[in-house]
């Protein structure tokens, strides 16, 4: 089954195509103003290096968020048309799980994804390690689900701390947002920052922030499950074309600034 992954939900722009569990080809960028422009091109390159053409495509997965407002409706659009186009099944995928589908080996109990949201705050949530670890020593190696013990949510650091504080378990930190806030983490987290590890580059195939890859591999087990989202159109020309919701987390900045106009 041939999957096209796109991710446009944060600065970086990613577009990947996967047969099964194998990657045939992808392709990134980093840019927080060109993804539009970015996104076409690179996947007509993408689905000509991985040997395809786009009729060949059999379904269309696309990472929802949290990220970037912008780039969230940009690859949400982008992949809704796609599968309208192709008459093929469209899947929405969790940014942060991609990011932990991604993360390198660790043994410890949590595995904790983090996105920048912006105005100081971080998208984030928490996943069992072991749920993670059993699938990627038994599979191809590439993790693609994991038990969430705790909800995605958008929040000062401060609560994210909070709610590992109170767990008190190793955990491991994946995602941008947490390589450049790692002391902040760390003088939070105070006495059980002992317990805590941050994913780095030269930790193995780690992302820095959620990759078509990962979201196209999560969707081809999906599809293997039943478990899409957004059917095909049938080639249905007058059916709806198919939609998945952004996973917001809260409200877009637009809509914050007017109510605090409104209620000032």
């Amino acid at each position: 089954m041939i999957v096209l992954g796109i991710d446009t939900a944060t600065e970086s722009v990613s577009v990947a195509v996967v047969d099964g569990e194998e990657v045939l080809a992808a392709g990134e960028s980093r840019s927080e103003r060109r993804h539009a422009e970015d996104l076409t091109p690179m996947i007509e390159s993408v689905v000509g290096s991985a040997g395809i053409v786009l009729g060949e495509v059999d379904a269309v997965a696309v990472d929802v968020g949290p990220g970037l407002f912008t780039g969230m409706r940009v690859g949400i659009a982008s992949a809704q048309a796609l599968a309208h186009v192709l008459s093929v099944p469209l899947v929405g995928v969790d940014g942060l799980e991609a990011l932990v589908a991604a993360a390198p080996a660790f043994d410890g109990d949590l595995i904790v994804p983090t996105i920048d949201a912006r105005r100081g705050q971080v998208a984030w949530a928490l996943h069992r390690a072991d749920d993670w670890r059993e699938e990627r020593n038994t599979g191809s190696g590439a993790a693609t689900r994991s038990l969430r013990v705790a909800p995605a949510a958008v929040t000062a650091l401060d609560d994210l701390t909070a709610a590992l504080r109170e767990r008190a378990q190793a955990c491991l930190f994946v995602g941008d947002f947490a390589r450049r806030r790692r002391e902040a983490i760390v003088e939070s987290l105070g006495m059980v920052s002992w317990v805590v590890e941050f994913a780095s580059a030269n930790r193995g195939d780690t992302a820095e922030f959620p990759h078509a890859r990962q979201v196209a591999l999560i969707a081809h087990r999906r599809l293997l499950d039943g478990e899409t989202l957004s059917d095909a159109a049938d080639n249905d020309p007058t059916r709806a074309a198919p939609c998945v919701p952004a996973l917001y987390l809260r409200e877009a900045d637009a809509e914050i600034n007017w109510t605090t106009r409104s209620n000032a």
